[in-house]
């Protein structure tokens, strides 16, 4: 197989709905790699594992295993949820991102900053998450968003978590630690949520959120880690977290987008790239002191 690893166990169902097998899986990852790279290159990895596929017992895992090539490059770092230091893997290459796959590896979560400035995030992140079905709510508050981003001087692109939510990037220069960028993404959290308040919330209880959109700045923290553009997600559709321009945001749902037609729709290119707008400056209006 191309990337030198040996697949095993290729027939083996991943998506029963669509009849897809883990060689699918496989397939798409060798067929993605130039694209899927540049997001997860030099970033830490939390990966999401379906041994059984997407039906069956799932989980995640930032620690390497104990069989893992010597070729898989790493990062040895505190884990809070392991209340220890774990080796997370740094998927830099298509070799590793193949093993991954072979390792039942369907959904790929990076850090949102990258190990030569590991405390100064390359973007800011808002994750936009409905109640299941409420794909179309996330969409309305994410153009909330971006009337408030553009209010400060920001611009970002979005693109489809791929489940059911909205993801909004912000690209930063590198010059701010991840305190800053919380403070500036729980800024940016409050606006949205005291212009719209009936549809959405920063209340971290579900129970408590009825069926408004949750602003989910959580992500911007160290150990946090959102779902990378282009990773498959496990949903019934196969679907994959995917680019979508502002214009078309209104007209799409996220099983347009899967691991049978998306190599296709990046003919043109990675769209991720062309719509990241250039890395931004925080502006003042989004900058309390930093808390580290």
């Amino acid at each position: 197989m191309p990337g030198g690893v040996e697949p095993s166990n290729l027939d083996k169902v991943f998506w029963p709905d669509k009849g897809l097998t883990k060689g699918d899986l496989l397939s798409y990852f060798d067929r993605m790699a130039p694209f899927i790279l540049p997001a997860v290159r030099d970033r830490p990895l939390t990966v999401k594992r379906f041994p059984d596929g997407v039906g069956g017992f799932s989980f995640f895992q930032k620690n390497l295993p104990s069989y893992t090539p010597p070729w898989v490059k790493r990062i040895r770092l505190p884990a809070e949820s392991a209340r220890r230091e774990v080796d997370y893997p740094l998927c830099n290459s298509r070799r590793t991102l193949l093993w991954l796959g072979n390792q039942a590896a369907i959904e790929l979560h990076p850090w949102v900053s990258r190990v030569d400035q590991l405390e100064r995030p390359d973007h800011l992140v808002m994750d936009l998450d409905p109640a299941e079905g409420g794909f179309e709510r996330a969409v309305e508050i994410a153009f909330v968003v971006k009337a408030v981003l553009e209010e400060v001087g920001l611009t970002g692109a979005t693109k489809t978590s791929g489940a059911k939510g909205v993801h909004v990037f912000v690209p930063l220069q590198r010059r701010y630690h991840y305190g800053q960028v919380r403070a500036a993404a729980n800024e940016l959290a409050r606006r949205v949520e005291e212009r719209v308040p009936e549809r959405a919330t920063t209340e971290f209880k579900v129970a408590a959120r009825g069926d408004r959109v949750y602003l989910d700045a959580g992500r911007n923290a160290p150990g946090a880690h959102v779902v990378a553009v282009y990773s498959p997600r496990a949903r019934p559709a196969a679907s994959v977290s995917f680019p979508v321009p502002w214009d078309d945001l209104g007209g799409v749902r996220p099983e347009d987008f899967t691991i049978e037609n998306a190599p296709k729709l990046l003919a043109g290119g990675d769209r991720w790239r062309q719509l990241m707008p250039k890395p931004q400056v925080l502006p003042k209006a989004l900058r309390p002191p930093a808390r580290r």
